[in-house]
């Protein structure tokens, strides 16, 4: 009998863990779930509803019986500019409300939803060299363990105990960077994901950190490692990437790679300022409307309440803030023409360090807890890779903490916390990573759970005022760094991202938007397509700025001349939808609705008072306008449930 072929793209083999058993399965891919679902992103969204589908709802995400998935796809370690993402799914902590809500209108539990995270560096396409597309990770381990993914071969290894510490009487992983570097004398050029202290300490918003500063962030990942007694995972192979026809394959690539070149080169495209400030000229897009934008004025301020305010302070945290503190590039594994990361390094003062540049989104929500001392941004951003906390929802959260701090209702909780104390959020990011005392056990939980927690501290009258402040109230995962108020189309991607409210990365709207864009059917089938489309990305092991149409040629050649799949743009396009609809399956067994998606924080209902959006706030009529056409162009109910 004549061999079977050798998977082309793929690597062909997925790793089960069972970690209450300690035991490891290794199987061979299912080729029509990476056809039909392509990989990354959408074939873990596949494995997810295989579990929930025989399991029901999973009314605890840090229960044992949550699966975490851990892989790249075909494109991951290829010579295509930024083939570099990995992907990491699981049902995530941040974005539940579990329990009754009486601020929220006939509320529904809503107990975690899938997510999905999206992580460069070298860990995704090292962990393919090492042999595996997945590692489907089920259980908990009865002691603290580690997997070991080397040369084809995975083990389940006891976690030493030089991988730990002891901080405010807890016995805790080390800091990211130590752990990496402990594990890196074990295995010799190998790539680690590892939990932090926040994670092991079950914090609701905790992130994995792979190769220093690379982040699977939003969601909780680090707190379903935490819950699993679960340390770390360090990869180490030199298998090559196999091609169904590697001529074809390097002949389309060089086109693929002349089309990103060009798009860089191109001054009337935003891709040719990423280069030099990475994200961070959105944040003069957004303040003041430089790099090719309009007026700006979304740029938040004082937890949401504004989009502008004063340009002297402004210019202490603009994009030529943070340039003036960057350095050589440190981009991911594969990267080429993009290089949006670079290193950065504050020489002098209390916040005196080494690190990378802070990215945009995290920028923006601390400027939106009115920190204007960008060294103080550097210092906490390098602190949060350390401990393994997501910067965004870490942001949203002492926004929110902020104003109930100065409104008097965290006194009993012992929080100092002020809008623009830059010192006082250090100490809060540590006390939270630590679980140090009640403040910082308090705002490691999910919105919902902090809002019962202190409104129990408090008179029932104060219930409104509490929630108020909170724009993370219901399951939220933290709006993003555009206001909320400014864009009707924004809001619609905040409040229908399958990751949870307030998620931006699924659906980006802003300069179509500025453009015009504004009649409540195309918001929505934009938005609608945006969805599908980033599904796609995030399935392939693509960057957000891959910038060639993944729809059409050559990409389309150059897919198949890698894995022998062939699609059209229809049929690439449909795997899009299906793995954004099934995850939004998956997330309506989870108890997420139309309740769930036309929720609209108290706040965002004021107007901004300043600036060129000044009057603007969300419109909850014209905003559910907006959901009823969203549904209809996704066929789904007007409840917002898959049918």
């Amino acid at each position: 009998m004549p061999e079977p072929k050798k998977p082309t793209g793929f690597r062909g083999r997925w790793a089960w863990v069972d970690l209450a058993s300690r035991t490891v399965r290794v199987e061979p891919a299912d080729p029509g779930y990476g056809r039909d679902y392509v990989g990354g992103r959408g074939l873990q969204a596949r494995l997810l509803a295989d579990h929930l589908e025989k399991t029901g709802p999973l009314e605890d995400p840090l229960s044992p019986q949550n699966r975490i998935v851990v892989g790249s796809a075909a494109l991951n370690d290829t010579a295509v500019p930024t083939a570099g993402r990995g992907s990491c799914s699981f049902v995530g902590t941040m974005a539940r409300s579990p329990v009754p809500a009486a601020w929220v209108p006939g509320h529904k539990p809503v107990y975690g939803l899938v997510t999905h995270s999206s992580s460069g560096g070298l860990f995704p396409n090292m962990l393919k060299r090492a042999g595996f597309d997945q590692l489907i990770i089920d259980g908990r381990a009865d002691r603290p363990v580690r997997l070991e993914v080397v040369d084809g071969e995975l083990r389940i290894v006891d976690a030493e105990d030089g991988l730990f510490e002891t901080a405010q009487g807890r016995r805790v992983p080390r800091k990211a960077s130590e752990i990496t570097d402990f594990l890196a004398s074990r295995i010799k050029g190998g790539s680690t994901l590892t939990v932090g202290p926040a994670g092991w300490n079950l914090v609701d918003f905790a992130c994995l950190t792979a190769d220093y500063h690379r982040n699977f962030g939003r969601g909780g990942a680090g707190a379903i490692f935490g819950s699993k007694n679960l340390v770390a995972v360090t990869a180490y192979g030199k298998d090559p990437v196999a091609y169904d026809d590697a001529e074809a394959f390097k002949r389309f690539g060089q086109e693929i790679d002349k089309l990103v070149r060009a798009s860089v080169d191109d001054p009337n495209r935003t891709a040719s300022f990423r280069p030099t400030t990475g994200t961070t000229w959105w944040l003069d897009r957004a303040f003041n409307g430089r790099y090719l934008g309009v007026k700006g004025g979304y740029l938040p301020w004082h937890n949401f309440d504004e989009g502008a305010f004063d340009p002297a302070d402004y210019d202490r945290v603009s994009t030529d803030a943070f340039l003036a503190i960057s350095g050589k590039h440190s981009v991911c594994n594969k990267c080429r023409h993009i290089f949006c990361t670079r290193s950065a390094k504050v020489e002098t003062g209390p916040y005196a360090g080494a690190g990378v540049r802070p990215e945009f989104e995290t920028i923006a929500l601390w400027i939106n807890c009115c920190i204007l001392d960008r060294d103080a941004i550097f210092h906490l951003n390098d602190l949060c890779n350390e401990l393994g906390v997501d910067t965004m929802t870490f942001g949203s959260v002492m926004a929110g903490a902020m104003e109930l701090s100065e409104k008097g209702f965290l006194s009993g909780f012992g929080s100092r916390l002020r809008f623009g104390d830059a010192a006082e959020m250090v100490q809060a990011l540590k006390d939270i990573a630590y679980a140090a005392n009640g403040l910082g056990r308090l705002l490691g939980h999910h919105s919902d759970r902090v809002i019962a927690e202190v409104a129990a501290s408090a008179p029932s009258t104060a219930l409104a005022d509490i929630v108020y402040c909170t724009t993370t109230a219901y399951g939220g995962l933290g709006y993003a760094g555009i206001s909320p108020k400014a864009f009707p189309g924004m809001f619609t991607a905040y409040g229908t991202s399958n990751r949870g409210r307030g998620d931006h990365t699924y659906a980006w709207t802003i300069q179509a938007e500025e453009g015009g864009l504004k009649d409540a059917r195309d918001l929505a089938a934009y938005v609608a397509e945006g969805q599908a489309g980033k599904a796609l990305v995030d399935s392939l092991g693509l960057c957000d700025f891959f910038t060639a149409d993944i729809t059409a040629e050559p990409f389309l050649s150059l897919y198949r001349a890698l894995t022998g799949i062939a699609y059209t743009p229809g049929s690439l396009k449909e795997c899009g939808r299906r793995i954004y609809a099934l995850e939004r399956r998956m997330n309506n067994l989870q108890g997420r609705d139309r309740t769930y998606d036309s929720f609209v924080p108290a706040k965002l209902k004021v107007p901004l008072g300043h600036g060129a959006h000044q009057g603007r706030a969300v419109d909850e009529t014209f905003y559910n306008s907006v959901l009823d056409a969203y549904y209809d162009a996704w066929g789904w109910s007007n409840t917002g449930s898959v049918v």
